[in-house]
């Protein structure tokens, strides 16, 4: 999900070494970050240690106990915002949050906040990762305004120098829109979604949104009680949802209330103690050479590149990999951009190349996989399914927590056809639960659940879709698709089937 953020973030921390053009790539590895910066300074662990405690944060509040479910989010720290806004295709925006099939990603520019009402790059990391948080540990059917007021909830934490974190103070980037102009009509807020908003009602939206979130967090009186009703009938699937008939006064009611919440002199926040924090170990070092040339052009394909987009791509990645010829890095990541533009016989070689180089290349071995896959069902011969088999068999040894081997091999029996074995949706589920960011293991995961016959499982696993606040094809896809698992649900329990709660319309 991307943050709607006018704001543009300045160059703040770059550092260039002595006597070259641009400065070298360094990584912070955390438990749940990796962390790449063009430049290595104190700040880099900084920031690497603000995310853990921020993460730490999250699970503390919201009770998630494993701290190792999921793979880690890779966070690129960019030189200037310029470049952010030519990876985004938007000239508006700080950062951005999107999923390859391997990562969740987050991309930033290495800037600081150059004024109190500006948004920084760790606020718009901390607003893309709520987004994250949510969706891993507690994805549910949310009313888009709740998607967007968590995220802004959390988007402004302090770190005092006690070692405390401070949480749900206002962020001031929406401050001067709340105080000075007014909120966003919540009766509208209830009723749409972010699409099609200018920037001023954008951010009213976005402020509303936070500033409802916030009653609702602290509010002491009956209005918390009726938001968690509301909330926890919508994410059950509750019919026909009216939302005034939750609010004494109605929607107006609660409009009314909210505009004299804001007015209050001093709003309340919270601070965790150092005590309750456990960080683990931040491991700085250099990024490989070959990897950090290639950051660029890699981030470029893995943020959905567009097919006019992809030929360029595979130049300009072939050019910097013949610069480093020993390196399975680029080897394997020039198949996978060849393979993503269809040039099967060259990814194939440069698969192989990159296996040569590093047998344990999970990357290049599933590229191999992939196009093994396909020449296997185009000519249907045994020996072409047990090659492609066994490439993606070494695939996942290579790397057992790598999620697109796991899906291959439920792809890889679902298009041989016959009873699926437990195995394959095995793998699938644990591809799903490593990444279930990633669409398109969330889409095949529910189909998976339906072909099982749990269609209302596979209903509800489609929700944090359906009721995305960002109006998409793929949203559409998913609300006509759940209309149909619900139908299903229905028929299998011999009840008529119940209209549910779409997301709303814009």
């Amino acid at each position: 999900m991307r943050i709607w953020v006018a704001l543009l973030l300045s160059m703040g921390w770059m550092m260039a070494l002595p006597g070259t053009a641009q400065a070298a790539w360094w990584q912070a590895k955390s438990r749940h970050f990796t962390v790449y910066s063009e430049g290595n300074d104190e700040k880099l662990r900084g920031f690497a240690e603000r995310l853990e405690k921020f993460d730490f944060l999250l699970r503390r509040l919201y009770n998630v106990t494993d701290p190792e479910q999921g793979s880690p989010v890779l966070v690129y720290l960019l030189s200037n915002d310029r470049k952010v806004q030519k990876l985004a295709g938007n000239p508006n925006i700080g950062g951005f949050y999107t999923t390859s099939d391997r990562a969740a990603v987050a991309v930033l520019a290495r800037g600081e906040k150059t004024g109190k009402f500006d948004m920084g790059a760790e606020e718009i990391l901390f607003h893309e990762y709520a987004h994250h948080f949510m969706l891993h540990h507690f994805p549910a059917a949310y009313p888009a305004w709740y998607v967007e007021g968590f995220a802004e909830f959390f988007s402004v934490v302090n770190f005092p120098k006690n070692g405390s974190i401070e949480y749900g103070r206002i962020p001031l980037a929406r401050l001067p829109t709340l105080r000075l102009e007014s909120p966003y009509p919540v009766k509208n807020l209830f009723a749409r979604d972010t699409g099609g908003l200018s920037l001023r009602d954008g951010d009213r939206y976005y402020g509303t949104a936070w500033l409802l979130t916030h009653f609702y967090q602290y509010d002491k009186g009956e209005r918390r009680q009726e938001i968690a009703r509301y909330l926890n009938d919508l994410a059950q699937g509750v019919p026909n949802i009216k939302p005034d008939s939750y609010f004494e006064g109605g929607l107006d009611g609660l409009d009314k209330d909210v505009r004299t919440y804001i007015k209050r002199r001093a709003l309340s926040y919270n601070a965790l103690t150092p005590l309750e924090m456990k960080i683990g170990e931040i491991v700085v070092s250099p990024v490989d050479p070959a990897q950090g040339a290639l950051v660029e052009d890699e981030l470029r394909l893995t943020n959905r590149a567009k097919t006019d987009e992809l030929p360029a791509i595979v130049t300009a990645i072939r050019a910097t990999a013949a610069k480093f010829p020993d390196s399975a890095y680029a080897a394997a990541l020039l198949a996978e951009a060849e393979w993503a533009a269809e040039d099967k016989d060259a990814a194939l070689a440069d698969a192989d190349r990159a296996i040569a180089l590093d047998a344990q290349s999970s990357r290049g071995h599933a590229v191999r996989a992939q196009v093994l896959l396909e020449r296997a069902h185009d000519s249907d011969k045994a020996e072409d399914w047990k090659a492609a088999l066994t490439a993606i068999v070494r695939a996942n040894r290579a790397d057992t927590e790598d999620p697109v081997p796991l899906a291959l091999f439920y792809r890889y029996h679902a298009m041989r056809g016959g009873k699926m074995p437990d195995l394959g949706y095995d793998g699938l589920y644990k591809a799903f639960t490593l990444l279930p960011q990633r669409p398109d293991y969330r889409f095949n995961f529910v189909n998976a659940t339906a072909a099982r016959g749990d269609y209302a499982t596979a209903s509800l696993l489609l929700d944090p879709i359906a009721y995305s606040p960002h109006g998409s094809e793929m949203r559409e896809a998913a609300v006509r698709m759940k209309a149909d698992l619900d139908a299903q649900a229905a028929a299998k329990s011999g009840e008529k089937a119940k209209p549910g709660n779409p997301a709303p319309a814009p």
